[in-house]
């Protein structure tokens, strides 16, 4: 009976993951779908939420790994039940991110590309400036000359 509390402890542990990589790839798709419409919504917030994302993650992998420790068992009496669903749990994780790698390539693509826009907008705008400041008529003073007699 001692043997299956800490089997089914890591079956629920992995099931919680498998949300929270979900969850991950959720957030991962809006952020992609705000930078590409060009939506005004601060990246920050993307970036907090799959951090909280990950810190819960980190937690679940290290009671899992107490978990693992723990157990008298170790790896060796892994029924064959309890080896196939951690296995379908990894490998749905697995799947996910490298979805979420995938997706992640493509926004670094696409802030890279609106990088060097708004540096190619900036140095144009400086260049019209540069421009303006050529025509314009330029205050000039007397000269003063401090050798002259009076």
């Amino acid at each position: 009976m001692k043997d299956i509390n800490p089997r089914k402890k890591i079956c629920s542990f992995l099931e919680k993951k498998l949300a929270l990589f979900t969850t991950y790839l959720s957030i991962t798709k809006r952020m992609k779908k705000a930078l590409r419409d060009k939506e005004a919504v601060n990246p920050g917030v993307f970036i907090s939420e799959r951090q909280n994302c990950i810190n819960k993650i980190e937690k679940i992998d290290s009671s899992i790994e107490n978990i693992i420790n723990t157990s008298t068992d170790k790896r060796n009496h892994i029924s064959d039940k309890f080896s196939e669903l951690i296995h379908s749990y990894l490998s749905s994780i697995k799947s996910i991110m490298k979805t979420v790698d995938l997706i992640d390539r493509e926004l670094m693509i696409m802030v890279k590309e609106e990088g060097e826009g708004i540096k190619k907008e900036l140095l144009r705008m400086r260049n019209v400036q540069q421009v303006a400041r050529g025509y314009k008529k330029e205050k000039r003073y007397t000269p003063r000359f401090l050798d002259t007699v009076r």
